[in-house]
């Protein structure tokens, strides 16, 4: 398909600003190893172009589940200080969100004279429109609201009929006329819109935040991605995850050559982000991912590095020529973006957690960040069947300590013929203090295969008090938000769309 630009219209923009360009670029589950520059058996040449000609950041940390990453790039607020580190996700027919009193990072934008736009995914609230995009900062929204879709009938729910819905909007209109189309080519229409239409008179803020390639495993219809894919023949759902990411990274692609017609790339920074690392097929009957970690432990959902090391790196023509090339083996976390980025708009955002780590990026300074909070959630997080269980990691240095509860699955997935391996007894959890922990020193052992906790008592005690020290409501801590459905939600009272339901905003 080919997106057509107003490009006079957007070269005479190119000089109306001295601001960069900020797209702030969320892409949905992708793995450690589904990357080519990590050794992928997918094919991902625009992502490897950019990467490897950019800068590559290395030891970067999101949120093992999608809304408390986005969360933290929206607000630069750790997810413990916003009620939303949630390890189930926002539910449909949840009231949790972006707490009213939080600015995002697009309120922000706007005040410091940008015009915003989002493409995508939002799950970050929805049941006022006071919550959702439109309503957060963005000046136009084309995307859905919840946590999936299906990628052709745009429907989000089981098949019983209060349950199931539709969610796919432009701005607050329902995009009905999409039902039947790949969700890929509205996405990629309307970026190209934003960016024709968008007031030439200030600089561009964009987050496009998207689908790909999240359940339900759903391949594009064109077949070159088929084809792209012919040698990827491990069982399951391995072939079409890959067409699915080679079409992701055809649309980065796209996207980068729509910045270049407008005569905006030389201005514009591009930073990439996974919002967690990638769901596999840790379940023969579950209907799962397919996506490779490897050779990190675990994957999305699981506080090991497969599930918490997170596929980031920065491109754009705003970015230096000298750091080209650049790899970032400091520690760096997703709150980190927002705060660097509002910080390039002369601005900052308020009570941030997020260093500006422009310095690491682009001059290649060290990072400032000597620790990072991976999940503070010392409260039952209902994913261990059932059991009451502590959520938490917590990274110092070279030291990384997970307590209560890793996750629902364990081990490592391969890339190429896509084979488990189930950890070994000295890679499984101890009790310390009467804490069920494992650690691991990431210097020595950044695949997480040797627990080292019941050696080192000294470093888990002092580790789990500062984990103590974060779960404090004197230091900010928020307990999780209400994330359960109301059934005035439900799509059967709204014309069978998934829609916000409360007429006016509740304060959290």
């Amino acid at each position: 398909m080919t997106f057509r630009i107003g490009a006079s219209l957007c070269i005479a923009a190119h000089a109306a600003t001295s601001k960069p360009n900020l797209v702030l670029m969320a892409l949905d589950d992708l793995g450690w190893a589904d990357v080519g520059y990590h050794g992928s058996d997918f094919p991902t040449p625009h992502m490897d172009y950019l990467a490897i000609g950019g800068v590559r950041l290395e030891k970067y940390y999101v949120q093992q589940v999608c809304s408390p990453t986005r969360s933290a790039l929206m607000t630069s607020r750790y997810p413990f200080h916003t009620g939303l580190q949630l390890c189930q996700t926002i539910l449909p027919g949840s009231k949790a969100h972006i707490p009213a009193d939080v600015p995002t990072l697009a309120e922000v934008m706007k005040q410091s004279g940008y015009s915003t736009a989002m493409v995508g995914k939002w799950h970050l609230g929805y049941a006022s429109w006071d919550y959702t995009p439109t309503g957060r900062g963005f000046d136009t929204f084309a995307g859905y609201l919840q946590g999936q879709v299906d990628y052709y009938t745009k429907m989000m729910g089981t098949s019983k009929s209060q349950e199931q819905g539709l969610d796919f909007w432009r701005n607050q209109t329902l995009a009905d006329d999409q039902v039947g189309n790949y969700s890929m080519d509205f996405y990629m229409e309307e970026a190209a819109r934003m960016l024709d239409s968008r007031d030439q008179s200030k600089p561009f803020f964009m987050y496009f935040a998207h689908q790909e390639i999240h359940v339900p495993l759903q391949a594009p219809p064109e077949p070159e991605y088929a084809e792209l894919c012919a040698g990827v023949t491990a069982t399951g759902n391995r072939n079409t995850l890959c067409q699915m990411t080679a079409r992701l990274d055809k649309s980065i692609g796209d996207f980068v050559d729509m910045l270049k017609a407008c005569d905006m790339w030389e201005n514009t920074l591009l930073w990439v982000t996974t919002d967690n690392g990638g769901m596999t097929q840790w379940q023969d009957d579950f209907p799962a991912s397919a996506s490779s970690n490897f050779p990190l432990r675990g994957g999305k959902a699981t506080l090991f590095e497969g599930g918490v090391r997170g596929v980031s790196f920065v491109s754009g023509g705003f970015l230096p020529a000298t750091a080209a090339g650049r790899v970032v083996d400091g520690l760096l976390q997703h709150v980190d973006i927002p705060a660097t980025m509002a910080a390039l708009a002369g601005t900052q955002i308020p009570s941030a957690d997020g260093l500006d780590v422009w310095d690491v990026v682009a001059h290649g300074v060290d990072s400032p960040r000597m620790e990072v909070p991976v999940n503070i959630d010392p409260e039952d997080c209902g994913i261990a069947n059932g059991v009451v269980s502590a959520y938490n990691a917590l990274i110092r240095g070279k030291w990384k300590l997970i307590s209560g509860t890793a996750g629902l699955y364990d081990g490592w997935w391969s890339n190429g013929n896509y084979t488990h391996e189930d950890p070994s007894e000295g890679a499984t959890n101890v009790t310390v203090d009467g804490a069920s922990v494992w650690l691991f020193d990431l210097d020595q052992d950044p695949n997480e295969r040797t627990n080292v906790a019941a050696t080192n008592h000294a470093v888990v005690s002092s580790m789990l008090g500062r984990v103590a020290e974060f779960a404090q409501t004197d230091n900010g801590f928020v307990h999780p938000q209400d994330n359960k459905p109301d059934v005035r939600s439900f799509p059967v009272f709204h014309h069978g769309a998934w829609a916000p339901f409360l007429s006016h905003s509740v304060m959290v």
